[in-house]
């Protein structure tokens, strides 16, 4: 019997279903009291809305799709779409069927939301842990994978798939052992295995794949099952275990312990195998902190302590410490203490955790090294004039004292903190054939050659270079030792020898040239003096000519002075000047050995006599004999002019230049003596005699040699309160 049209109105009314009637454009004609839940607003506000307006923004293209069959083909519909209400209540979840009469779509549904909730979120979780279900009906063979199933073996979705199929993505030798996991289940065993597929692209993975069968009158009719995509998670596990096994091995193989320290108990745990090491007792977890000092070296101890309080007042959060531990032997071996220290919010340390490395044999080879390395700069610091020791690519590996200077000196490089070439820092002259010897000594060959060099201060130097190979066990060159032995005074001997006869001959002209250059000059006041002298003697001028005789002989008589006074003075210049010994001198034992050597005269009148010397012992181009006969005059005068009181003699090395100054508190000298003590007086000979003692030649020597030597005195005096000279040596002319 069918429905009045009171009943049906009155069934659209009271029913639970969702009835909307709408356009194909999708504007609603009709919708019923349920339906105001959906919208959320009052019937008639309802009417002439369109429905996309709730549909959610990702299925409206979904619902064109829907409507257009629906109109199209004439078939009904159905689908299920997710709603938001006009109020933002939420999310409703729909299932409709759609069906065209007169132009018109009649939807009707029903209200799935909270079987959708659950559908949805276990979508989502089966996408987060990308876990897929499958399903296996032993009896049709029916195969099922869900989509995330598909994903994890890199198919399409909905790509047919039976049992074989499936065990066909694991390793071949792995295959048995699944069909046998299949069969336990048809055997009513559930079953949970992990093992690695291959995926249609190729790519590995580990799964984890449980099942669990489905058992009606007895008889397995179906089973369920899940796939969980577990790589990663197996990746990490595998890199834990493998850590863990290289640390455990690590550990064994630097002798090492880890420890644990609890401040608040005063005590530490250690692991097992480094308790056994020591001797430790094995049943107890902490050990305190009392018996570890016992182990502890006595001479380590209190320094060992020392460094514990301060490391655990630094800044940061790590800690360091070192001394020796006695084993369960009775054996003493270096350790080093790592630690990270955890703190409290006072700053203070409450718990540290770390490791002991057992460090003996490297502390002995360490010493051994020392020790080897200081007998071999002891060898090439006193054995050549330069020692270098290259590798094979050329860079300086070690190299004595004076070597390191000249190249910290001259490129502000220190080859013994960074890599550097010897070619790059060797004086320009070396370079010419560096090369070819170091090339030939790469072949194992020695190659000697001498070279000529300028020093830095000027002065002449002759080198004989040796580059000797030095071989591994294996007979192949690893290093090459440069030498280079000082020949200076061989040379220079060599090339006196050629150039002695030269030099008398030179020195015999000399002679001649001085004699005939003054032979006029000498004889021409000589003949004037000794004829006037007959004349005066004969009594026979008067007195006007004897006046006029006397004049012209005072003349005569000063000519003659002025010019032995030259000739002692070209012979004091030009002699000297022509043989001077240059030589690099120490300052400081120079000035001391003119100073002992007046020691007993200052002793002797009872003077306080003081030297005072420079730390940095300066050095200084000079020729030593002219310098201490310049020096010993000075300090002899000093001495013998001060009959009490104190003489000073100091030496201070500047950039440049090296002072040196002798003061004394002697007579002094006055204003108008002061000017004229370096006067040259007449002498017959060079050197300081007694025939000339005090007639003031020492300080014209003196001041005379000292700037030959391109220096200069300075003289500060006063009358009765002493003398201070202060002579200024340049350190290289």
């Amino acid at each position: 019997m069918a429905f009045t049209g009171q009943e049906f109105v009155t069934l659209t009314e009271k029913t639970m279903l969702y009835l909307i009637i709408i356009d194909k454009e999708g504007n609603v004609h009709y919708a019923n009291k349920r339906s105001e839940t959906l919208f959320q607003l009052p019937g008639d506000q309802i009417i002439g809305m369109s429905i996309r307006d709730f549909i959610i923004d990702e299925e409206e293209n979904k619902f064109e799709e829907i409507i257009s069959k629906c109109c199209n083909l004439k078939s009904p519909q159905n689908y299920t779409f997710r709603f938001s209400p006009a109020s933002n209540t939420g999310i409703l979840t729909l299932k409709f069927d759609f069906i065209l009469y007169n132009d018109l779509i009649y939807a009707s549904g029903i209200d799935i939301t909270e079987e959708n909730k659950e559908h949805y979120s276990l979508i989502s979780l089966s996408k987060l842990t990308k876990t897929g279900a499958w399903y296996y009906n032993p009896i049709s063979e029916e195969m099922f994978f869900s989509k995330e199933c598909y994903n994890l073996h890199d198919l399409e979705p909905g790509t047919p798939i039976t049992m074989e199929k499936a065990i066909s993505y694991y390793r071949p030798e792995s295959r048995p052992k699944i069909w046998k996991f299949l069969e336990d289940l048809i055997n009513k065993k559930p079953t949970d295995y992990t093992e690695k597929i291959v995926t249609e692209k190729g790519t590995e993975k580990w799964i984890r794949v449980l099942g669990e069968p489905i058992i009606h009158n007895d008889k397995v009719v179906f089973i369920n099952g899940s796939f969980a995509d577990i790589t990663e998670r197996y990746n990490y596990l595998e890199k834990v275990k493998y850590n863990e096994e290289t640390k455990r091995l690590a550990l064994k193989g630097i002798r090492s312990g880890l420890f644990d320290h609890h401040f608040d108990i005063n005590a530490t745990y250690y692991s097992t195998d480094f308790k056994k090491m020591l001797g430790l007792p094995l049943d107890k977890d902490f050990i305190s902190t009392d018996l570890l000092k016992k182990l502890i070296h006595p001479d380590d101890l209190d320094d060992s302590i020392k460094r514990h309080i301060k490391g655990l007042k630094k800044e940061g959060h790590h800690y360091f410490n070192h001394y020796r531990i006695k084993n369960k032997k009775g054996d003493y071996r270096y350790y080093e203490i790592y630690g990270y220290r955890k703190k409290d919010k006072n700053n203070k340390t409450t718990r540290m955790i770390g490791n002991l490395i057992d460090v003996h044999q490297r502390k002995l080879n360490e010493h051994t090294i020392a020790e080897n390395h200081s007998r071999l700069l002891a060898m090439i610091n006193n054995g050549f004039a330069y020692t270098v020791l290259l590798n094979t690519s050329g860079e300086i590996l070690m190299a004595d004292q004076d070597s390191l200077k000249i190249i910290k000196r001259d490129f502000n490089v220190d080859p013994t903190t960074e890599p550097t070439l010897f070619i790059e820092v060797m004086p320009l002259n070396f370079k010419t054939s560096f090369f070819h010897e170091f090339n030939e000594a790469l072949k194992g060959h020695t190659v000697k050659k001498e070279i000529e060099r300028t020093t830095y201060k000027g002065a002449l130097q002759w080198l004989e270079s040796k580059y000797t190979p030095i071989k591994d066990e294996e007979n192949n060159v690893n290093s090459i030792l440069v030498s280079f032995h000082d020949i200076t005074e061989q040379k220079t001997a060599e090339i006196a020898r050629k150039e002695a006869h030269i030099k008398e001959q030179e020195l015999s002209n000399l002679k001649s040239n001085i004699l005939s250059n003054f032979s006029h000059e000498i004889r021409t006041p000589l003949n004037g003096i000794v004829t006037i002298s007959n004349i005066l003697l004969s009594g026979e001028e008067n007195p006007e000519e004897r006046e006029k005789l006397s004049a012209y002989l005072d003349e005569s008589k000063e000519r003659l002075l002025a010019t032995i006074n030259n000739l002692s003075h070209f012979s004091e210049i030009e002699t000297i000047q022509k043989n001077l010994n240059y030589v690099e001198a120490d300052m400081n034992y120079t000035i001391e050995t003119s100073y002992r050597e007046y020691r007993h005269f200052a002793n002797s009148k009872k003077l306080k006599y003081v030297l005072k010397l420079d730390e940095d012992c300066p050095s200084a181009l000079i020729d030593e004999d002219i310098f201490r006969t310049a020096i010993n005059n000075i300090i002899h005068n000093s001495i013998k002019y001060t009959d009490e009181g104190k003489v000073l003699v100091k030496v201070k090395g500047e950039k440049e230049k090296i002072k040196i100054t002798i003061k004394d508190s002697g007579i002094g000298i006055g204003k108008d003596s002061l000017k004229k003590i370096f006067d040259p007086f007449i002498q017959e000979s060079i050197g300081l005699s007694r025939k000339y003692e005090g007639t003031g030649i020492g300080l014209s020597l003196s001041k005379r040699y000292i700037e030959i030597l391109g220096g200069k005195i300075e003289v500060i005096s006063k009358l009765n309160q002493g003398t201070k000279f202060i002579i200024t040596i340049p350190k290289n002319i």
